[in-house]
């Protein structure tokens, strides 16, 4: 019997794939970027092309890494990054390219959205139901010649075994199903005038099976073809899976490109918000909250900053010696890491980044630092905002993905935010081994979610510092006075 779960994690900047072995360990891993267009303001979209190649790349790259042949995969798993949209033809062919989950051209069909409907935050302008009310209104020949509303994951989907499916973490993100459900909403589906029929019609488990693998498109990647094809999650669902975080009060953040932070909850129609997310678990949801810029912001301050080193030097490790090397310099700048807009903690589609108390002693690596510190206030911000609603009883808190590779960046999370976090060992491909059990329990070789336990691997616990903490409280407000100082310029140069 086939031993290997292939798992792939589509995120804003690069789609991460790994062989997951039956004790959950990433066996072989392989990365591959694409790239963001920004045609117009607000737009952030990605090419169908690209994913379509890097998605190829990756399994090809994996499956020669390890000797491995189709026939050894027992399942594949597909998440993606919530809230991306496109449609397609009968064909399966995209008709526009991926509107990503960062987009927030739909400011203004977020607004007529809410008052459609009389509920205040039912759409923000990077909502997919606000992005397709937006085509209605402005790509209508799009729409009309399409037979699928999908997000990434149902697209491969289609390419791969012919059927689609949401499945339900991606489902809720649409904005279309209302409360907690499995089925969609059919009021908010004609608020927001949609034809019902674009829909998928499965709305699916994590765990479920979408269809087997059966078209050209997954002979030419190189599956077999008969492969179970899973449901799977979102990302920020895949992220709760892969840190263990499955009981109520398990905390984790996130990041990445973008970031989060976001702590499991039970789940019932009675405690639903619109913060409140489906998790992958049956039972369990979670309070989620992203803040938009958290490696883009970095490594656009390499761009700028550090386009001159060679390219022999480590540039992480030198940014980690420069910012460690000024930890005691009480210099205060700030940086507003805004690069896309924000959604938590604040929310304003009209918000840019922002460098604050610069003098001529000023340094780049006074600015990295600060960049770091506005991300970490921006997790301090959503901690506040929970404890504010009796929302902060977390058991730990844990840390994945990319940018949770820099010791220092971890240390002045920690600092800011007043809490220990633990970084796992397999920080960049959490995501990826928790899609594994999606397999797993699907195939009936695990029970339930559970089992994750066994495989969570601590690297790392970082704890706040005493001596920075007055420090870092005056910062913070600050931080947040900041913003609200100057958000009626960012609306008048933005919106």
């Amino acid at each position: 019997m086939s031993k290997y779960s292939i798992t792939y994690d589509f995120g804003t900047g690069s789609v991460k794939g790994a062989v997951i072995s039956a004790n959950h360990e990433p066996i072989a891993t392989a990365t591959e970027a694409y790239p963001m267009y920004s045609p117009e303001p607000g737009f952030a979209e990605q090419k169908i092309e690209d994913y379509l190649s890097s998605f190829k790349k990756v399994t090809k790259r994996l499956l020669l890494q390890t000797n491995l042949t189709g026939e050894d995969i027992k399942g594949i798993v597909i998440s993606q990054t919530s809230s991306s949209l496109l449609f397609a033809d009968a064909k399966g062919n995209h008709l526009c390219d991926c509107v990503t989950w960062i987009d927030s051209r739909a400011a203004e069909q977020a607004k007529t959205l809410n008052e459609r409907t009389g509920i205040d935050d039912m759409a923000t302008s990077k909502r997919v139901s606000a992005k397709i009310l937006w085509f209605l209104e402005k790509r209508p020949k799009v729409v009309s010649k399409a037979k699928y509303l999908l997000d990434v994951a149902a697209y491969f989907y289609l390419k791969l075994t012919g059927t689609t499916a949401f499945d339900l973490t991606a489902a809720f993100a649409t904005g279309l199903i209302f409360p907690i459900s499995k089925e969609w909403n059919e009021y908010i589906v004609e608020m927001v005038g949609l034809d019902p029929a674009l829909l998928p019609e499965r709305i699916l488990d994590s765990f479920e099976i979408v269809g087997h693998t059966s078209t050209d498109y997954a002979a030419e990647v190189g599956f077999a073809p008969g492969t179970p094809v899973f449901a799977g999650c979102s990302d920020n669902a895949n992220g709760h899976l892969g840190t263990g975080c499955i009981n109520p009060g398990d905390a984790h953040i996130y990041m990445g490109s973008s970031g989060w932070l976001s702590v499991t909850t039970s789940l019932d129609d009675e405690s639903f918000s619109f913060t409140q997310l489906p998790s992958a678990i049956p039972g369990i949801g979670y309070e989620y909250f992203c803040t938009d810029s958290v490696g883009t912001t970095i490594e656009y301050l390499i761009r700028e900053f550090y386009r001159d080193v060679p390219d022999n030097i480590d540039i992480h490790a030198l940014i980690e010696e420069e910012v460690r090397g000024i930890e005691d310099d009480e210099k205060e700048v700030l940086f507003l890491p805004y690069l896309y807009g924000e959604e938590a903690p604040i929310d304003d589609p009209n918000v840019r980044a922002t460098i604050l108390n610069v003098d001529p002693s000023v340094t780049r690596a006074h600015i990295v630092r600060a960049a770091m510190e506005g991300i970490a206030c921006n997790f301090r911000w959503i901690k506040e905002n929970l404890k504010e609603q009796d929302m902060w009883d977390v058991n730990f808190i844990r840390a994945i993905g990319g940018a949770a590779q820099s010791d220092v960046h971890l240390q002045i999370v920690a600092d800011v935010m007043d809490e220990p976090i633990t970084r796992l060992a397999n920080m960049r491909f959490a995501g990826n081994i928790g899609l594994s059990m999606c397999v797993d329990i699907g195939l009936g070789e695990a029970e339930d979610f559970s089992a994750l336990g066994k495989f969570i691997r601590e690297d790392k616990t970082f704890r706040p510092r005493k001596k920075f903490r007055k420090r870092y409280d005056r910062l913070f407000e600050y931080y947040k006075r900041s913003y609200e100082a100057l958000k009626d310029l960012y609306t008048d140069m933005n919106g």
